[in-house]
């Protein structure tokens, strides 16, 4: 079992993220630190990108993959965001996840931790 290593890109603005990455960020964080305890190897790096990068915001990658490669979703998809147009002051689309036939705007954490075993057990 080698090292996971997840990267997790935010829009911040003086600060502050949107809700959706910082939902996201919690549920990375604290997924991170459950598996760390039982004995992942998991290195996390969180990213801020710019207004110009918006459309990675809330993307989730795990050893270079996309998660939504990972666990079989061939679609990406941006929605409206209301907090991102908020902090940005026009009308903003930003990533969400597509998992099992459903679209979330915040990282799933069922989603998130079978993209790590899948990448842990391949």
């Amino acid at each position: 079992m080698g090292k996971i290593r997840i990267e997790l890109f935010r829009y911040e603005k003086e600060g502050t993220t949107c809700c959706r990455c910082g939902d996201s960020t919690e549920v990375v964080r604290r997924v991170v630190e459950e598996l760390k305890s039982s004995g992942i190897d998991i290195e996390l790096e969180e990213i801020i990108v710019g207004e110009d990068k918006i459309d990675i915001s809330n993307t989730i990658k795990i050893n270079g993959r996309d998660i939504m490669d990972i666990v079989g979703e061939k679609m990406r998809i941006l929605t409206n965001c209301p907090s991102c147009s908020d902090l940005i002051g026009r009308n903003t689309d930003c990533n969400s996840y597509i998992y099992k036939g459903k679209i979330y705007d915040s990282l799933p954490e069922t989603m998130l931790k079978e993209a790590i075993y899948k990448e842990v057990y391949k």
